[in-house]
């Protein structure tokens, strides 16, 4: 069941590997099989870009993920929030993550260049939510999140998701307000998204 539930978000998020770069190994994976019965470097072309490319299929069709533990920390440390929720009162109800779509983002211009095109087909940032509720003081929240790639550190290694904007929505005893805990404008002006280029 496991194998069948991976294979699933890999399908469902199979567009994500319709860029020029997969359908580039696609075509010389096609042609290092035509190649086979010619000489033994076929084959071990054939071999090596079969995975190549199975591999970046299987990464892209990843489903997005988050550190649960670094949300519920930004949830408790707000001084408006933890008045609401503790640790040992919060459930969470629902929650959702998926990848954005396009690279029409206005945050990152990064993707729009032929080169970034080429490796990618969306920005590879993400939108979730978490709904949360309390048992205690009977408030509700749905928290708000879009995440970006980022390297943070000299070897261009990026992080998976860093959050560059979340902010909740509050529902107490009838009253409803928005908190805002992280603003894009804030995280974009010291931090800059990570473009991949593989």
């Amino acid at each position: 069941m496991r194998a069948a539930d991976y294979l699933y978000q890999i399908y469902q998020r199979i567009h994500r590997s319709n860029d020029g770069w997969t359908r580039t190994l696609l075509a010389y994976t096609s042609f290092s099989f035509l190649m086979l019965n010619q000489a033994l470097i076929w084959k071990i072309h054939f071999a090596f870009f079969t995975l190549a490319t199975l591999s970046r299929i299987r990464d892209r069709g990843a489903e997005p993920t988050i550190d649960e533990i670094w949300v519920l920390d930004q949830v408790f440390k707000n001084e408006k929030l933890n008045k609401l929720f503790t640790p040992d009162t919060y459930h969470v109800i629902d929650y959702d993550q998926e990848w954005d779509q396009g690279t029409d983002n206005p945050y990152f211009p990064e993707y729009r260049t032929p080169m970034a095109k080429f490796f990618n087909v969306d920005c590879n940032t993400s939108t979730g939510k978490y709904k949360f509720g309390d048992v205690e003081t009977g408030a509700t929240m749905t928290l708000h999140f879009k995440t970006m790639p980022f390297s943070n550190n000299k070897y261009n290694f990026t992080e998976p998701f860093l959050v560059y904007d979340m902010y909740a929505e509050i529902n107490h005893n009838g009253k409803f307000w928005v908190e805002h805990i992280i603003k894009a404008e804030d995280t974009l002006k010291t931090k800059r998204i990570f473009v991949l280029w593989h």
